[in-house]
């Protein structure tokens, strides 16, 4: 049986050599996204999976469920749909209980509402197209047809088709036969519109209102409430007139019928769904003929509901139910699990020389394993020993062929042909103690490591205690041991791994596998493999050689090693069953540096349960027929790596874009997608129609103007884009399939983001324009400024130079000219002999020379320190006492209000003279006592005010400005002018004079410093 599993294994969809346990199942209810009371299921060209439901219309991806809501921009008719039909250009025919239908995607979307006259009244149970690619669809009062060129429906009746006839199913054969079946009155029939024929006929074998399909070789079935039969051999059933005779067991009740592409017959019954393996094997009853049972699925074993509504077979060869719950998938796996009557702990496992697997665990005693999908479990269970047999914690199957078995209570037995034979172990080990690992040699030798007992080897009928012989300390008990193509025996050791060789034992400290405790190890020719937690070490030409894969991949949690005679390489560990192909193993053994490229087979492969490591055994063995086992907590599992099942779809899937969304606000998909202005987040929803393993489904997208490569999106199913800028890009998808292979097809649009009017060439270019003219203006307002600038400089040295003209006309040149007068009177008294008046003018020439002479030093002092220090004007200010030698008993003080600003050139110069010049004139000319300066800083405007108690300014001079021949106080508002601002005198009521100047603010301070 074994053998013939073994060779029928091959890529089908739903392999006819698994049993129906052994397939996947997975389930969608409402708590998962699906629809309740799923009546109908269809496959659009895309791929897409869509249901009919009394919850609405609905699309599956595999992952995610969406609903529809409308055809062709408009609402659909109902949310209470029964039946679909899809079409090759990609429509998809919604039919509703309520009546009306609609047209779904394709190049004519469109609405039939029962309210139109050519719709018949009525539920639409199901569409059909014949070999003239005519559409038609029953109702319970009308059969019709759909005319292309009017797109209205036209009743059958002039086709043959009885008025009364109540039409209840519809089918289309594969040459484009149409079969319609009726009730009519208490009766029922079937009609037939052969290919290319214009009216239809009675068939002459009536079966009840059944369901049709047809089988792989073209018979057509019929499933009723009776039975199944085809249709062709609808024979009378004596038990009731309306029955037909059944090909299955009597007793079996179904409905739904669906023939896989493998063979397998699928049916809805009463309690969920049925199968028959293969139904080519069915046979009419009688002359001995046993009809087949078929294998049962229902809500105890994960069905997600007792009632089925419909059974589809999508084009990769998953078979899905919809129930009244939601939604089943069944589909083949590469491992085939067998389920085993043992409570979930590690399972040890032997190959026995029949091709029988002997399999136990520490819960029960050992049974014998033989694959027969025709077992519920998909294996036959001979169990050896009773219900209390002591469980299994090694086996092992030596070169003789004999099976030796550990038990967990530390007995050990071979397998003889009576059954198991109790070995007796040296009389100091009797008692409990588990045997944790069975090996042997190729001397005959039985190796058995015994816990609290140590090492042991049976030979020639004596025991050999192997912990005192090698130097192991007593009771250490290796958990792996091999025998290596020179005859040398190896362990384990801690950490590390020891060899035993002509009486002595070594171990590996700094040269050995360094992948931790050792827990399997596996002699292959030259080769000595050591799996363990943290990988998988070879040895060969005397050195070990770390096995790592691709991805950083480790093989860590090793429990199973096995070499194929073609080189390829399975492991087994938690992860999983890994396949090391051949060609990688010899690119390894070439550079043991390169990284392995694997391919790993786990939960979405078939694989139940955790391995952990048991009894010295790999978890990973091979039988005669070259198919490999694998043993976890759940059970052991099968796979021929010859035929491994893989997707039959002969191209990976490709892409599809489900939805684009701006801001949270739906687009509508189109090949050229136009943004708004101001766009921020572009998000795009896609998928690949990949129904088989979904979750191995990965993809791929760039966004061409934005991204160099592409990105790896994973399994995600949404890409994300955030603030792009104006201007055009496309974007690409493509996926890969569960295998891994990358469609050669993308899915794309092109995408335009309008820019905002500030985003414009338009506006950029006036913005430019806008600037240039600022550039331009500064650049004007800057020349201005410099220009005002060195003018203000110029017409200061003018003003100096006649301030100095002043100056000199008041001092220098007038005390010269009386100088002059003085000596000129002298020498003409001096002429006429009165030199005692003479000697005395000239006394006094001498005394006004000296003055002369002493004002013109200060006025060249004063010029020599004429300017302010630094851009503060209090302190210098305070310092014009010392600077003008001020007389001590003047009482001189400086005022100042508000934050003082820092001042900036030639403005402190010229306020400062001003100052100077107005505390001068007080001293000299008004003999003031007092002198008070007080400068007030405003938000708009600085004030500066010289105030003395002297003898005032009489009003006429004021009314002229200035005193005939003085230039004093004309050369103050000069300078006050050149400032920006005002000079005013004004006389004192008390007595005394007053001088106010005042200065705009942006005159005083600097724009950087300013308060």
């Amino acid at each position: 049986m074994l053998a013939t599993v073994c060779a029928l294994s091959s890529a089908h969809a739903l392999a006819p050599d698994r049993a129906l346990s052994q397939l996947r199942h997975d389930r969608w209810t409402p708590n998962e996204g699906a629809p309740a009371q799923v009546f109908s299921i269809a496959q659009t060209p895309d791929g897409l999976l869509w249901l009919g439901s009394r919850q609405g219309l609905y699309r599956f991806d595999g992952v995610r469920f969406e609903r529809i809501t409308t055809a062709g921009g408009a609402p659909l008719i109902d949310d209470d749909v029964l039946s679909l039909k899809t079409d090759p250009d990609g429509s998809l025919w919604v039919g509703y209980f309520n009546g009306g239908m609609s047209r779904v995607g394709g190049p004519r979307p469109g609405q039939y509402a029962y309210q139109r006259d050519d719709v018949p009244l009525g539920s639409v149970l199901g569409f059909a197209r014949d070999a003239g690619r005519r559409l038609w669809a029953i109702t319970p009062v009308a059969l019709v047809w759909l005319d292309p060129t009017s797109d209205t429906w036209t009743p059958a009746q002039d086709m043959g088709f009885d008025p009364t006839w109540r039409p209840e199913r519809i089918h289309a054969d594969r040459q484009g036969g149409l079969w319609v079946a009726y009730s009519e009155n208490h009766g029922f029939g079937i009609a037939y519109l052969p290919p290319k024929a214009s009216r239809f006929q009675a068939y002459p074998k009536p079966v009840q209102i059944p369901y049709f399909d047809e089988a792989a070789d073209g018979t057509l079935w019929a499933a009723d409430y009776w039975g199944v039969r085809p249709l062709a051999r609808a024979d009378a059933d004596s038990r009731n007139a309306r029955a037909t005779v059944s090909w299955l067991d009597p007793a079996f009740k179904g409905a739904g019928l669906r023939f896989d592409r493998d063979g397998g017959m699928w049916l809805s019954t009463s309690g969920g769904i049925a199968r028959v393996r293969d139904a080519k094997a069915l046979r009419a009853p009688g002359g001995g003929v046993v009809p087949p049972h078929p294998e049962y699925f229902g809500p105890a074993q994960g069905l997600t509901s007792e009632v089925v509504w419909t059974i589809f077979e999508d084009r990769e060869g998953n078979l899905w139910t919809g129930t009244a719950n939601g939604l089943d998938r069944f589909r083949d796996n590469a491992l085939a699990p067998i389920a085993l009557p043992r409570r979930d702990q590690s399972f040890a496992m032997a190959v026995g020389g029949d091709g029988r697997l002997l399999v136990g665990n520490a819960d029960r005693g050992p049974m014998w394993v033989t694959p027969d999908p025709g077992q519920p479990s998909g294996a036959r269970i001979d169990e050896l020993g009773g219900a209390d047999m002591e469980g299994v914690t090694a086996l092992h199957r030596d070169a003789a062929g004999t099976m030796w078995v550990g038990g967990a209570r530390g007995t050990l037995s071979r397998l003889g042909a009576n059954g198991l034979e109790h070995v007796a172990l040296p009389p100091e080990l009797e008692g409990d103690g588990m045997i944790g690992m069975i090996g042997s040699d190729r001397a005959g030798g039985l190796w058995v490591s015994r816990l609290n007992g140590g090492l042991l080897r049976l030979y020639k009928g004596q025991w050999e205690m192997q912990n005192a012989k090698y130097g192991v300390q007593p009771g250490v008990t290796p958990r792996a041991l091999a025998e290596d193509a020179q005859g040398r025996i190896w362990t384990d050791a801690g950490q590390t791994i020891g060899v035993f060789e002509n009486g002595h034992r070594r171990d590996f400290k700094q040269d050995g596998p360094d992948i931790g405790r050792i827990g399997v190890l596996r002699a292959h020719g030259e080769e000595l493999w050591a799996g363990a937690a943290q990988g998988v070490s070879m040895r060969a030409n005397n050195a070990f050689h770390r096995l790592l894969g691709n991805g950083g991949e480790r093989f860590e949690h090793t429990t199973g090693i096995l070499l194929r005679p073609d080189g390829e390489l399975w492991l087994g560990g938690r992860g999983g069953l890994t396949r090391v192909p051949a060609a990688e193993m010899r690119q390894w053994r070439s550079n043991p540096t390169h990284p392995v490229a694997f391919e790993r087979f786990g939960v979405l492969d078939g694989l139940r349960g955790t391995t952990e490591k048991t009894g010295g055994v790999s978890s990973v063995q091979s039988d005669a027929q070259g198919c490999i086992w694998f043993a976890t907590d759940r059970g052991v599992h099968w796979i021929d790596p010859n035929h491994i099942t893989r997707n039959p779809a002969n191209a990976p899937p490709a892409p599809s874009l489900l939805g684009v969304q701006v801001d949270d606000t739906a687009l509508p998909l189109s090949p050229h997608l136009r943004l708004p202005a101001g766009s921020r987040d572009l998000r795009v929803d896609y998928t690949a129609p990949a129904l088989r393993i979904p979750e191995r489904v990965r993809f791929r997208y760039r966004l061409d103007g934005v991204d160099e490569d592409w990105r790896e999106a994973g399994t995600r199913r949404q890409a994300l884009y955030s603030r792009l800028a104006p201007g055009a890009y496309r974007f690409r998808l493509i996926a890969s399939d569960d295998t891994g292979r990358w469609s050669p097809q993308e899915a794309s649009f092109n995408v335009t983001v309008l820019p905002a009017f500030w985003q414009t060439t338009w506006f950029a270019l006036t913005v430019l324009a806008l600037v240039a003219v600022l550039i331009w203006l500064f650049v004007r307002w800057r020349v201005a400024v410099a220009r005002q600038r060195v003018q203000r400089v110029y017409r200061a040295r003018v003003g100096e130079r006649e301030r100095i003209a002043r100056d000199l006309h008041d001092t220098l040149l007038q005390s010269v000219q009386a100088l002059m007068l003085r000596i000129e009177s002298s020498r003409r008294r001096l002429a006429s002999g009165d030199s005692a008046a003479a000697d005395a003018g000239l006394v006094h020439a001498l005394a006004e020379a000296e003055s002369s002479l002493v004002e013109g030093r200060d006025h060249i002092r004063a010029l020599r320190r004429d300017e302010a220090a630094a851009d503060e004007l209090e302190p210098a200010l305070r310092d014009l006492p010392t600077l003008l030698e001020l007389p001590a008993q003047t009482n001189y003080a400086v005022h100042v209000q508000g934050r003082p600003r820092r001042w900036r050139q030639p403005e402190l110069g010229e306020v400062y003279r001003i100052v100077r010049e107005a505390v001068a004139n007080a001293t000299r000319h008004a003999g003031a006592s007092r002198i008070d300066v007080r400068v007030s800083y405003a938000l708009l405007h600085t004030t500066i005010e010289i105030e003395d108690d002297g003898c005032g300014i009489r009003d006429e001079v004021l009314a002229r400005g200035g005193s005939d021949g003085h230039w004093g106080l004309r050369g103050m508002r000069e300078r006050a002018a050149l400032c920006g601002g005002t000079l005013s005198v004004e006389a004192v009521p008390a007595g005394g004079t007053r001088v106010r100047v005042r200065l705009p603010r942006w005159r005083v301070a600097h724009a950087r410093d300013a308060a």
